[in-house]
């Protein structure tokens, strides 16, 4: 369909933009995601065509981090959660004020921002009901990541940290903007430890993060690069999860290769693996600090999932040494489940976690030739990088193994 201005004989171009936004409500549940994403992109490109730069700017300039307050003190007061409990019922800001027990005036000023970005809908004069957005930020995992990411996030502290040290990417875990933002000698990880609470909430925003995204395993040919190959022995380690955290990974693997029971390992530090609550009959955990040697040698797999992004090269330099001293040659193999930036036109989405790795840890997320050469360093050859065929995903597979005559 070409759009056409306002001209005799033809229908005006907000017309027809309305019409198609109608069609499009009507039809996005049903749509199919390919072509819905297909269809976003064009949204946005209309946009695009239709903003001015100076909007744009202002935009970013004045608008977004107010966007962002308004939002984050909506989910500390739970103004959400109130909206939708109310199931299509108008709130009014009295209500909010006296529920949440905030200042009513505090509540109007919020609830104009959340409005105006779609959070809400406003139905009369301080009177508001839920929208989507509203039942979308609600849900435990958004919840939880707008906590996460407002909280301790510390992008907004970047400019003055390049300011005092530099124009240079931090390199030290434990000297970077982070402790720059938030006064502290603690690394990010160590200094959310120490509150249950915010623990709570990371984890609650990982688990999301990983549920919304296809399966590593689902599009890694795992029975041609690690079953097929392995021993196959009742003593064989067929994978060892380095850092793997509660163990989603591998209980996820375990349901989809059941032939794994009693060959996988779950590794991370003691108080992860003391905290554990339950683990599927099959894996075996164990603490370990991957800043040490590996104590399980020979395994057919040393798998990471979203751990090299959280150090810089030095540090995953160490990690990769470690786990090298466990290899055994032409068997073991490792294997980095990472995100693997394009060399060009990199979605959003990954181009600012890059930046979020950069603030919190002096992390970062690399793109396929950063991955070849930081494995190379250590004599590790690169036997292919896999991608997600979801075509806005970055997720990847790298699979390595000890350089010939290693």
């Amino acid at each position: 369909m070409a759009f056409t201005l306002s001209a005799q004989g033809h229908v005006p171009l907000v017309e027809q933009l309305q019409n198609t936004s109608e069609d499009l409500q009507a039809q996005s549940k049903s749509l199919d995601e390919r072509i819905r994403k297909e269809a976003l992109a064009v949204a946005k490109s209309i946009v695009n065509a239709l903003e001015k730069p100076e909007e744009v700017v202002m935009r970013y300039t004045n608008e977004v981090a107010a966007h962002r307050m308004s939002l984050r003190i909506g989910v500390e007061l739970r103004l959400f959660h109130i909206l939708v409990e109310r199931n299509g019922t108008p709130v009014s800001a009295a209500e909010l004020a006296d529920i949440s027990k905030a200042e009513l005036l505090l509540v109007v000023r919020m609830m104009r921002v959340i409005s105006a970005i779609g959070f809400a809908k406003e139905v009369g004069v301080q009177s508001y009901v839920a929208t989507p957005l509203s039942v979308a930020i609600s849900t435990p995992a958004l919840e939880a990541a707008m906590k996460i990411c407002y909280d301790w996030v510390s992008t907004n502290q970047l400019p003055h940290y390049f300011q005092t040290h530099g124009y240079a990417c931090p390199t030290d875990t434990a000297h970077c903007s982070f402790q720059w933002g938030h006064n502290t000698d603690l690394t990010f990880f160590e200094k959310i430890h120490e509150n249950p609470e915010v623990m709570k909430d990371f984890n609650v925003f990982m688990k999301g993060v990983r549920s919304t995204r296809k399966f590593w395993a689902d599009w890694f040919p795992v029975n041609d690069a690690l079953i097929k190959g392995s021993s196959g022995s009742a003593d064989d380690v067929l994978m060892v999860d380095v850092g793997g955290g509660n163990g989603h990974d591998l209980e996820s693997f375990l349901y989809m290769f059941p032939q794994s029971k009693g060959h996988l390992i779950l590794q991370d530090l003691p108080g992860t693996i003391s905290n554990l609550t339950r683990l599927k009959e099959g894996i075996r955990a164990m603490s370990h600090d991957f800043f040490l040697p590996q104590p399980v040698k020979g395994a057919r797999a040393y798998f990471t999932h979203f751990v090299m992004h959280n150090w810089p090269d030095e540090k995953c330099r160490v990690i990769l040494r470690n786990l090298i001293s466990a290899m055994k040659p032409g068997y073991s193999k490792i294997i980095l489940n990472e995100t693997v930036l394009p060399d060009t036109d990199c979605p959003s989405w990954f181009a600012t976690n890059d930046i979020d790795m950069m603030a919190i840890l002096a992390g970062l997320q690399r793109s396929r030739t950063q991955w070849i050469e930081l494995l190379q360093s250590v004599d590790l050859d690169v036997v292919r990088i896999w991608t997600s065929p979801d075509s806005e995903d970055s997720e990847g597979v790298i699979e390595a193994m000890l350089r010939d005559g290693y």
